[in-house]
């Protein structure tokens, strides 16, 4: 179906972002970090996978090829739907989860919601095996995304709006100062994308 989606930010309900694309709304359930980056009234790309069943049809939207491709795999794990992939997403980064997979770390899953201790060692005994059988999950599963990027959303949310990894965090500093580590994340992208355009 579609491989990704390129709109304006209507709106942002709980879970989902509704992009605007040519004039035709699109609701895309999105991971946190996507709902906490992206910007209402701002461009963006969404890389989509579109889950159809009888009686459903969802898209599913990310900022990064290894969100999807994580939570293309994890749909591939018995037991596990998008509502619960999407979940996981929402609870720790590519590379946390690459970690807990690696560490076996059963508690770092049933912290996040609906899945308990057999669903957590399901996942990793079946993650394990897959990335024994594919390089390429291996590479996205490790240290392959720049730390700082990972851990701050104003840089993240730059990034995806197309900043550099340089320019994004010299513009999130100059906006930190400005108004303060309390102001809100959205507040503070807005004004690192003020300050860009007056250079």
């Amino acid at each position: 179906m579609f491989a990704f989606l390129r709109g304006i930010v209507a709106r942002k309900p709980a879970g989902a972002i509704e992009l605007d694309v040519n004039g035709v709304g699109y609701a895309v359930n999105v991971p946190d970090g996507v709902h906490r980056r992206l910007i209402i009234d701002s461009e963006t790309t969404l890389l989509t996978y579109c889950h159809i069943r009888e009686d459903t049809f969802q898209i599913f939207g990310f900022l990064r090829e290894e969100e999807k491709a994580l939570f293309v795999t994890l749909l591939s794990i018995s037991g596990i739907g998008p509502k619960v992939a999407l979940t996981v997403l929402s609870g720790m980064s590519v590379q946390q989860f690459g970690r807990a997979v690696l560490d076996s770390d059963v508690t770092a899953f049933t912290r996040i919601s609906g899945i308990g201790k057999k669903g957590a060692q399901r996942i990793i005994l079946e993650m394990k095996a897959k990335l024994g059988q594919d390089a390429e999950l291996s590479a996205i599963l490790g240290e392959t995304q720049d730390t700082v990027t990972e851990s701050d959303d104003v840089i993240a949310a730059l990034c995806s709006l197309g900043c550099t990894i340089n320019e994004a965090k010299r513009a999130a500093t100059a906006a930190r100062k400005q108004l303060g580590n309390d102001a809100t994340d959205e507040a503070l992208v807005k004004a690192a994308l003020r300050s860009m355009a007056k250079v």
